[in-house]
């Protein structure tokens, strides 16, 4: 899309509906509070008060980025340290040096040298308590699930010496649950897993994300909102997009209404979402 196109795109949507961007950017403020991530999010916190280790799983877009940016928020500095892996194709030894990075040291170049790295690194951090986040865990080789449980195992008795949450999409339970894997598995003191929305849940934030930019009249036909829910297949991700795409055909129209035919224009751009059988 080039510059002009985009300046027109922008105009039309401040002209058509009013509003001060496009509600269905990712970067947008997200003001709608559903009842799963709320309670979802006061769990996390309890099970890290305890000193708790365990995982969070569910389906891709259903608010586990999200989830992890708010418990990131409500953890305070100043009883906790956090550190937070994204990139979980790392192998064995390099998540180990990753992780002395992001500890603030120096990575060694032999295994043990990090080992002891990390092992002091839990001792410094006292007050305050470690917490290792590790997204997208459902990527982890063998090595690297072995290299974490050797290092929940670093204490002289049963307490590992930091929290540790994994999360991951719908393959990281049944990934832990092999053979090969069941000693981590059986450090971790619980098991939190994201369900796909409920249709009532897309429509209300379907509602907040117009609102949350100034279009407060629900320019959506109908038919299309229920054909935008039944495409998003409970992921609000996927409402985002369509909601975009919509709205973004609507403009190219001209037309105030976004209807069922900009919903189709919307996944004819997006052939991996399934359209829903009429």
């Amino acid at each position: 899309m080039d510059n002009k196109h985009a300046l027109n795109m922008d105009k039309a949507l401040k002209t058509l509906w009013g509003a001060s961007r496009w509600p269905g950017f990712a970067d947008s403020t997200i003001t709608f509070e559903q009842p799963q991530a709320t309670k979802s999010l006061q769990r996390l916190n309890q099970m890290i008060a305890v000193h708790s280790c365990g995982l969070l799983h569910g389906p891709h877009g259903v608010g586990k980025s999200f989830l992890v940016h708010q418990l990131l928020r409500t953890l305070s500095e100043k009883k906790y340290q956090i550190l937070r892996i994204s990139h979980s194709s790392l192998m064995g030894s390099d998540l180990l040096r990753q992780l002395v990075h992001q500890s603030g040291h120096a990575p060694r170049f032999r295994r043990g040298d990090n080992v002891r790295v990390m092992d002091e690194h839990w001792k410094e951090c006292q007050p305050l308590w470690p917490v290792l986040l590790i997204e997208e865990a459902q990527n982890l080789n063998t090595q690297s699930l072995e290299e974490i449980r050797l290092l929940t195992c670093s204490n002289p008795d049963t307490q590992p010496p930091f929290s540790l949450l994994l999360v991951g999409d719908e393959d990281l339970l049944p990934r832990l649950e092999l053979g090969v894997n069941r000693a981590l598995l059986s450090r971790l003191g619980f098991c939190m897993a994201l369900e796909r929305w409920q249709a009532t849940e897309l429509k209300d934030y379907l509602q907040a994300r117009l609102s949350e930019v100034g279009i407060h009249v629900n320019p959506i036909e109908e038919a299309a909102v229920e054909l935008m829910i039944q495409s998003a297949h409970g992921s609000p991700r996927n409402l985002n997009t369509l909601l975009q795409r919509s709205m973004e055909n609507a403009a190219m129209e001209q037309r105030r209404e976004v209807l069922s035919e900009d919903l189709h224009a919307a996944l004819d751009t997006l052939p991996w979402m399934t359209r829903p059988m009429p």
